[in-house]
């Protein structure tokens, strides 16, 4: 009898600790949406920056390249810019642990866009006679893509490590777009 309770209140504390030992299916959603809303706002700003670039590599590369064809082209891309960073800012700091295939894609996606950009913007280099408010453009453009990262270290600690391994070869090419507020975000 006395050991009859003693197995009833057994399995009863036994079960309410298997229950609460259980992770919350609840938490492991918030995880990948954390993820997935960071991607959502890289994969816009990729989609606004496939539209611009190619344009800014056309003048650039036609030779037609002046204030009037090129400002407003780097107006757009620096808004594209800003456009993610309040984006990312209006995400809410995670304290999950990232899984690292998602950070491994967060950071091939950046590392694409940051390509992307650097290539348009040394079409228009050799222009810098016929467009005189070129450097403060790239200025800009520096000061934009600075803040995006920013935004995105905060979010996701880490992820600019792994997207200055990818860049190592384009670091050059960043350095010589005068880039450097992007340099020093990613570390090289």
């Amino acid at each position: 009898m006395f050991f009859a309770r003693f197995f009833a209140l057994f399995f009863l504390f036994t079960s309410f600790g298997i229950v609460s030992s259980v992770p919350s299916s609840a938490a492991a959603v918030k995880k990948r949406q954390d993820t997935a809303d960071i991607e959502i706002v890289l994969n816009t700003l990729k989609n606004s920056t496939d539209t611009i670039l190619p344009q800014i590599t056309s003048v650039g590369q036609s030779g037609i390249a002046s204030d009037a064809t090129v400002t407003p082209l780097i107006n757009e891309l620096t808004t594209a810019l800003n456009i993610a960073t309040s984006s990312l800012t209006s995400l809410q700091t995670s304290s999950r642990k990232a899984r690292r295939q998602s950070d491994d894609d967060i950071a091939n996606l950046v590392a694409g866009i940051i390509t992307d950009i650097a290539d348009a913007l040394d079409t228009l280099v050799g222009d810098l006679s016929a467009i005189p408010d070129l450097g403060s453009l790239f200025d800009g453009v520096d000061s934009a893509l600075d803040e995006v990262l920013t935004g995105l270290e905060t979010l996701l600690a880490g992820v600019l490590t792994l997207v200055a391994d990818l860049l190592v070869d384009v670091a050059g090419l960043l350095e010589s777009l005068s880039l450097g507020l992007t340099l020093a975000s990613l570390g090289l």
